[in-house]
């Protein structure tokens, strides 16, 4: 018999309606799966929209998935889809284990009618139970991703996430015991200017500044900021598109690195704001 801990955290996944909107109401227990040949235990660790994460929350799960892991022969972790990204990107950075931790949510709440809810915790239970994918991931609308790969790309369709660009994290850091410094997040636009983004990255762990395209900064005072913080900081480059950036692709992109500018390369936005902040607080 094969053993698995299905961890809840609240999310559409355990919602109802409460006449305010969806909220994360029911226990695991409500939610747990009867599968031939797999034991699922419960462990409701906390109930929140996945909008309220922080890192005491991550803090929490960590903890949970660590001292649980020897017990059992996978983990499921039912968690909000909004920052799956984020918690996935930490998990991934930060558990070392050769047996599967699966993050998986819902679309739509249990009880509403046609709801993703029931499959993609049965199918993430499997998947914890098999062994095959070993690390973290997440098990959604019949895909796997890489824990550090996620990417949200619907809040209505039922296959919501894909792969960012087949990231795999190989560096291992330690959670923070303490929040320590965050990173600042910019998303480059024809309307950012230099201050604003100097204004923001005030008193910051370092900067990612997501891009367009291949990825690369204005010829404005947007470098002349950028130059001057990454004598500080990291200053990562991303872009949301599908692949990552190449910065050594156009002329735009060479004037990034030339101001101190990182390449952010295969690493989403989420993986690379994560990233930063582990490994500045060590």
């Amino acid at each position: 018999m094969k053993k698995v801990l299905m961890i809840t955290t609240g999310g559409t996944i355990a919602g109802l309606n409460s006449g305010f909107g969806i909220r994360p109401s029911l226990s695991g227990e409500k939610l747990r799966p009867d599968i031939e040949g797999i034991e699922t235990t419960v462990l409701d660790l906390f109930s929140i929209d996945s909008t309220d994460i922080m890192p005491i929350h991550w803090r929490r799960m960590y903890k949970a998935i660590n001292e649980n892991l020897p017990l059992y022969d996978g983990i499921v972790i039912l968690h909000g889809t909004d920052t799956m990204a984020y918690t996935g990107a930490v998990l991934a950075f930060t558990t070392e284990t050769d047996k599967p931790v699966i993050l998986t949510g819902a679309i739509l709440p249990p009880y509403a009618e046609d709801s993703d809810a029931p499959t993609n915790i049965e199918n993430a239970v499997r998947i914890a139970a098999e062994g095959e994918y070993k690390g973290v991931y997440l098990a959604f609308g019949g895909r796997v991703i890489s824990g550090g790969d996620i990417v949200k790309v619907s809040s209505t369709e039922k296959d919501a996430f894909r792969s960012y660009s087949g990231f795999v994290p190989r560096k291992k850091y330690k959670l923070p015991e303490r929040t320590g410094q965050f990173p600042a997040v910019v998303r480059l636009t024809p309307f950012t200017y230099g201050l604003d983004i100097m204004a923001i990255a005030q008193d910051r762990a370092g900067i990612v500044i997501e891009t367009y395209g291949a990825g690369g900064i204005p010829d404005n005072e947007i470098t002349l900021v950028l130059s001057e913080l990454s004598k500080t900081m990291p200053v990562i480059i991303t872009t949301p598109c599908f692949g990552g950036t190449d910065l050594g692709r156009y002329e735009v992109g060479r004037r990034a690195l030339d101001v101190g500018g990182v390449d952010a390369d295969k690493r989403s936005t989420e993986c690379a704001a994560v990233e930063i902040w582990l490994s500045m607080n060590q």
